[in-house]
């Protein structure tokens, strides 16, 4: 798996930077003819500038004819390049042959015209040549007189420099013969690309070598193009095509092989074929040496027809996206092969890329793989007979820029020896806009009616339109036009389809509407709200009335909370929604949104999100654990608490909310808070799934500005814009302790169970842990030690009262005692469930080697 990640990951990297013409194993080989004429508007008898005349090549393979110049910048200009110089030479070949032409220059960025006697272009080139800056032209010419002009890319802004050219007759590029290809008898070839190789014949300006092989009988016949650091591309075509006619082609690949090897795998007649072994790492990105193995081999047909094929058999990729939005790639792969994967510990990986992103999934571990199974990752790709599987899952990228772009989604399997035994794909184009589109809508602004519309370009830059629907003619001012922008986004892209959100679709408008004020969509209004009616909620649930008593908290009024807050949330969402479902019900009657409507909508949007849903799914977990025959323990109870969000809130999570909402008396509720999050889990879920939600609230925000295109607008930044708190003052730093509760619960029995529950949720239980039921009133007992890794933290002290409570408390493991804020268990106790003790702080244990202090049973 890692040597399939590193292929993976390397791939990413060259096909993400190789722009969009990158050609992939279901994408052949674009081969076209190099235009070899065309008339320019200058010729060379219409030139002024003198013709330097080099004379007749030698056809001796490595004959040259040489000069030497030197650009001025008083030479005459270039015929093609504006304020360049140029000196132009001449030369005539007698056979037709293979040339290579150098113009190098250690000064300057050389670039090069081949001209046709008459001076008509014929190529050019600009870094094709050894050296950093050098041009080189290489291919075969018919007998004749040629012309080149040495020229420069830069004009004349860097001076005079020297300059070489140099004309080689290259020996000539004949193939090599391979030998006849037989089952069982494997063809080999290895050699390397460099900067002096035969230039390709369908990919001017790349390396390449030629191979003939002959096919006695007509097989199923695979050929292998790898390399470690190049991107081989293959060509086979009967011999006495391959370096002149095109159609003569029998197959061309570029990636098949996997990451950037290439292979043919088909059935060929009888025949003799040649072989065009090219790279498309071309001049600028060409090592000295790449090299190449080329493998010839004849395919058991039975075994081939039998042997596992995965494919990608279909994907759903939306055809435009806005810059910066996650992509959604979801796709279909099948084993269409006649036998299921090998059981060797093999694996598949599929992955998307394009240019400049990437993203993938895997290892698929062989076992998902039996002969006919298909797996599909959103409807938009199942079939008939595929099924969805939690390993196999949706792919994302994000593009960063507008134009047109495209996508190839693969995968690529390997056995257990890491080898590659199946590589598929597909390519997707798509348009990648700059921001949203939408077709007219009307909105108002300040009273006025305008009709607002957002389109693209070709090349997926949009405009928007902002027009007076009483008088079209009429200028509208920049601050107007931002208002009405942002009021048409929201009506477009917020409103439409707002009951089908993800966080919305499953709440339900039917609860007895409750009226809310939120204030805006950014973070800082959303906490403000959701500190004050947490404040009500809590005020009203009692809960306060044993923290003043000092009384463990029962998770049963925990609950009644939960469900407190949820039935409250409903109530809210009733109210917004029947608003929403008014302005609706207005467009369709040609009603217009005006700009203040719309950023009530955002507001209320955000806190249904970030607020509401998170409150009403915790009170649905503890309706549903109340009705299971195994309460909390229910394994579907389990997996709904699984599935709330999770992220770090801090120590003092309620800091900011309560700050922001102005609570009177805020110490008092966070310490409740802290005591309702260790009583119950779902409680904790509930307010941390709010907070959580809230976090990502104004970077949604922004982005629904920039998506508009409005995200420089000073106004529209200052609605979303969050306030900010005054920095917290330091604290010195305290000596390590550990925080922990003292944890008790009623059993069947009468007895009182101990433990500890450290601040990060382990619970400790030591082994005499029992009050029993008939213990005398005013009388300490202690617990064995409570033990941490070998070490003693100390002992678990209780006793009961008079009045039929019962007193918690600690003693270290150097004797002191310790006396819990919230110290006493109620005279009537739910049995069965553990009440927990206010936090209390512990130094860190001693060693197992020194003391650990007292333990006798009693106080």
């Amino acid at each position: 798996m890692a040597a399939a990640g590193a292929t993976v990951a390397f791939l990413a990297g060259m096909l993400a930077f190789a722009g969009t013409g990158t050609a992939s194993a279901q994408e052949p080989v674009l081969i076209q003819a190099e235009v070899t004429t065309q008339q320019d508007a200058t010729t060379a008898e219409e030139a002024s500038c003198e013709t330097n005349e080099l004379g007749m090549l030698d056809t001796t393979p490595g004959s040259v004819l040489e000069a030497s110049g030197r650009w001025t910048t008083e030479d005459c200009d270039s015929r093609f390049r504006s304020d360049s110089d140029a000196h132009t030479y001449r030369f005539e070949i007698a056979e037709t042959g293979r040339i290579r032409i150098d113009v190098i220059s250690s000064g300057r960025d050389s670039y090069m015209y081949l001209l046709d006697e008459d001076g008509n272009r014929i190529s050019e080139n600009d870094d094709g040549g050894a050296g950093a800056l050098s041009a080189r032209i290489e291919r075969e010419l018919q007998a004749g007189v040629y012309q080149i002009e040495a020229t420069t890319t830069a004009g004349r802004v860097r001076g005079p420099a020297d300059f070489e050219v140099v004309v080689t007759q290259v020996a000539g590029c004949d193939p090599k013969h391979l030998g006849a290809l037989s089952p069982g008898q494997d063809l080999e070839a290895t050699g390397f690309w460099t900067l002096e190789s035969c230039q390709s014949v369908f990919l001017t300006g790349h390396p390449s070598h030629y191979f003939t092989f002959s096919l006695p009988q007509g097989a199923r016949v695979r050929v292998d193009l790898k390399s470690k650091i190049g991107d081989p591309v293959l060509i086979v075509a009967p011999a006495v095509a391959l370096r002149s006619v095109v159609p003569g082609q029998v197959a061309h690949n570029d990636d098949a092989g996997g990451t950037r090897d290439s292979r043919i795998e088909q059935y060929l007649p009888p025949d003799v074929y040649g072989i065009e072994a090219t790279t498309f790492r071309d001049r600028d990105l060409l090592s000295p040496l790449i090299d190449f193995t080329l493998t010839l081999t004849i395919v058991e047909e039975e075994g081939h027809l039998r042997s596992p094929l995965l494919k990608i058999e279909e994907i759903d990729i939306p055809t435009e996206v806005v810059a910066g939005d996650p992509l959604p790639v979801n796709y279909r792969i099948g084993n269409l092969g006649g036998d299921e994967f090998p059981d060797d510990g093999g694996y598949a990986i599929a992955y998307t890329i394009g240019p400049r992103v990437f993203d993938r999934i895997g290892p698929l571990l062989s076992a998902l793989w039996p002969a006919g199974v298909a797996y599909h990752t959103g409807e938009g790709t199942a079939s008939a007979t595929s099924t969805a599987a939690s390993a196999v899952t949706p792919l994302s990228v994000a593009f960063n820029s507008a134009g047109p772009n495209w996508l190839f989604t693969a995968v690529i399997a390997f056995d257990g020896n890491e080898e590659e035994i199946g590589f598929h794909g597909l390519w997707h184009d798509l348009l990648v806009l700059s921001g949203a589109t939408y077709d007219p809508v009307v909105v108002e602004v300040d009273g006025v009616a305008y009709s607002v519309s957002a389109t693209a370009d070709r090349e997926g830059e949009v405009t928007a339109a902002v027009i007076s629907v009483a008088d079209p003619d009429a200028e509208v001012d920049a601050a107007t036009r931002e208002k009405a922008q942002y009021a048409a986004g929201v009506r477009t892209q917020l409103m439409n389809g707002i009951f089908n959100r993800p966080a919305l679709a499953d709440l339900s408008e039917s609860a007895e509407p409750v009226e809310v004020d939120v204030t805006g969509p950014a973070s800082s209004s959303l906490l403000a709200a959701f500190a004050a009616g947490l404040s009500t909620a809590v005020g009203g649930s009692g809960l306060g009335d044993s923290v003043a008593d000092r009384e463990a908290i029962s998770p049963v009024a925990v609950e009644d909370l939960v469900l407190t807050l949820g039935a409250l949330s409903s109530g809210e969402y009733a109210s917004i929604a029947a608003s929403w479902r008014a302005l609706l019900e207005s467009f369709e009657s040609g009603g217009a949104l005006s700009f203040e409507q719309a950023a009530a909508v955002q507001s209320q949007l955000a806190y249904a999100e970030s607020v509401i849903a998170p409150a009403v799914a915790a009170g649905e977990i503890v309706a549903a654990a109340r009705a299971a025959e195994q309460g909390w323990d229910d394994p579907e109870v389990q997996m709904m608490l699984s599935g709330q969000p999770d992220c770090q809130t801090g120590d003092d999570p309620l800091n900011d909310p309560l700050a922001f909402a102005g609570i009177e008396d805020a110490d008092a509720l966070k310490e409740l808070d802290t005591e309702l999050r260790a009583a119950l889990v779902v409680y904790r879920a509930s307010v941390d799934g709010v907070l959580c939600a809230i976090k990502n609230v104004d970077a949604a925000n922004f982005r629904f500005l920039e998506r508009l295109g409005l995200d420089q607008s000073e106004p529209l930044y200052l609605l979303v814009e969050p306030e900010s708190l005054p920095d917290p003052e330091l604290e010195e730093q305290e000596a390590p302790t550990h925080r922990l509760r003292v944890l008790a619960r009623l059993g069947g029995d009468g007895r009182i169970e101990h433990g500890v529950e450290l601040f990060g949720g382990a619970q400790i239980l030591p082994e005499r842990r029992f009050l029993p039921a008939d213990t005398r009133a005013g009388t300490w007992y202690a617990t064995q030690d409570v033990d941490l890794d070998g070490n003693s933290l100390g002992q678990i002290r209780a006793r009961r009262l008079a009045d039929g409570r019962v007193e918690l408390g600690f003693r270290d493991a150097d004797g002191e005692v310790i006396a819990p804020d919230f110290a006493f268990l109620p005279a009537d106790l739910d049995a069965g469930v553990w009440y927990r003790s206010s936090l209390v702080e512990v130094p860190f244990p001693a060693t197992a080697d020194e003391e650990t202090g007292p333990t006798d049973a009693n106080g």
